[in-house]
């Protein structure tokens, strides 16, 4: 792979070691210490859900952040070193996780469904954005550290996942992604998703329901 606009042999051997580093990433150890902190309801389903996070900063630190994190469009914690997701059936007390492990980051979680109706007392209150039924989960996740810095944040490779409301049928829909340009919903059963990947520029329809992508690659902008 050539980089536009680069000659000469350091540019091609720093091209070469970043393609090696992002193809054979750096393996990272399973974080010993985990926290998990207080159960969420997802809205018109059985099911409550808590994060599991790597617990590196004072248990208070952590709640506090939790707190203030954004949750604009049913997207969760986002900036918190979340490595799994608990999930708990309030009536028949059944329980799993997402993953089977903590190796990953779970950089994005988001609940898709119906959304609920405007207030009609003020019907551009922001209840326009809460679900009033939650039909499927959407995840951004990281596997691995594809840059070598000795951690899993948003410039390392990422993925694109779905699952169940119970967290159950984790699937992955559109992988290699090294920068996310712009998901765009396409009513509750599909979505666009601009991306890039080894330079190139790519957009997957995502079919929600069947959890199955087809992608293309985009004309060169060259």
């Amino acid at each position: 792979m050539m980089a536009a606009g680069c000659s000469g042999k350091s540019s091609v051997s720093s091209v070469s070691n970043e393609v090696a580093q992002r193809n054979s990433p750096s393996p990272l150890p399973t974080p010993k210490n985990v926290w998990m902190t207080e159960f969420k309801q997802l809205n018109g389903t059985p099911y409550l859900y808590a994060p599991i996070y790597v617990a590196e900063q004072e248990q208070k630190s952590i709640f506090k952040q939790i707190k203030s994190a954004s949750s604009e469009y049913g997207r969760e914690y986002m900036g918190i070193d979340i490595r799994n997701y608990m999930f708990v059936h309030r009536d028949n007390l059944s329980a799993g996780k997402l993953v089977s492990n903590n190796n990953s980051r779970l950089l994005e979680m988001e609940q898709i469904g119906e959304p609920a109706p405007p207030a009609k007392s003020n019907p551009d209150s922001s209840r326009r954005d809460w679900i009033k039924t939650v039909k499927t989960l959407w995840y951004v996740q990281v596997l691995a550290d594809t840059n070598g810095d000795k951690n899993l944040t948003d410039v390392d490779r990422k993925q694109i996942a779905i699952s169940d409301v119970s967290g159950a049928n984790y699937t992955e829909v559109i992988k290699d992604i090294d920068k996310i340009l712009l998901v765009y919903p396409k009513g509750l059963a599909r979505r666009l998703v601009f991306y890039i990947s080894d330079n190139k520029h790519f957009v997957g329809d995502v079919d929600i329901l069947s959890r199955k992508a087809t992608i293309k690659q985009l004309p060169a902008l060259n």
